[in-house]
């Protein structure tokens, strides 16, 4: 079955080129020029992956990234001409699922755009989101959202709360955990647990119904109020 790759770039020599390299692999490639002409086509083609530039002419793509992340999980590559690490950072934890800066390499760009499609159809089948109560964990797009607000986390601290929440219920302990997110033995040195899980509960301490509780050599325990 024919893919669908949404461009939303106003620079029309890019997204000719880019359109261009896609169709010549087999790619179906509808076009928006701006952020207003992206959302009446997401609606109307209900694309397999976006290709999205930040600088538009009516808006920022960033903040439109933010407001497509409330309800779409469609696999979202950004190209934009910023490249200052803090770019980078901002694009990924607003939404993002990859980053190319301008100017870039063609079989790159086709590479990036295939592993995301690829990611996509694996995690679509193997695991839809999951919702307890106000917390929805999003699997494709890796976000975790708590009363519809993305908590912005970092990929290990999503996947650290992943195991949390399925294994909710009892404590793992540090060394468990370690091993289960980090997919190595611990040895000893489960400091790395101890600060994602402090910078986790910094970003969930505006939510009370969702508390990382922990004892004494005992490990860790989300609860979850599913009301």
């Amino acid at each position: 079955m024919q893919q669908t790759i949404l461009m939303i770039e106003d620079n029309l020599n890019i997204l000719r080129l880019n359109r261009n390299l896609l169709t010549e692999v087999g790619y179906r490639v509808p076009e928006a020029e701006t952020l207003e002409d992206g959302r009446a086509l997401i609606a109307q083609e209900n694309p397999d992956l976006i290709v999205l530039d930040i600088l538009l002419p009516d808006g920022n793509g960033l903040d439109f990234l933010e407001e497509l992340r409330r309800t779409n999980d469609v696999p979202v590559l950004l190209l934009t001409a910023l490249k200052e690490d803090e770019d980078v950072v901002a694009g990924l934890m607003r939404g993002g699922d990859d980053y190319l800066p301008k100017p870039y390499n063609h079989g790159v760009f086709l590479a990036r755009v295939a592993a995301l499609l690829r990611r996509s159809r694996t995690g679509a089948a193997a695991e839809p989101p999951l919702r307890i109560g106000a917390l929805e964990l999003r699997f494709i797009a890796r976000r975790a959202y708590l009363d519809n607000q993305d908590l912005l986390l970092e990929p290990k601290e999503f996947t650290l709360l992943e195991t949390l929440v399925k294994n909710r219920g009892k404590y793992l302990t540090a060394e468990e955990l370690y091993e289960k997110v980090w997919d190595m033995k611990a040895f000893g040195n489960v400091r790395t647990v101890h600060n994602c899980i402090y910078k986790m509960r910094q970003k969930l301490a505006d939510y009370p119904e969702v508390v990382i509780k922990s004892k004494r050599s005992g490990g860790y325990q989300i609860v979850i109020d599913s009301k």
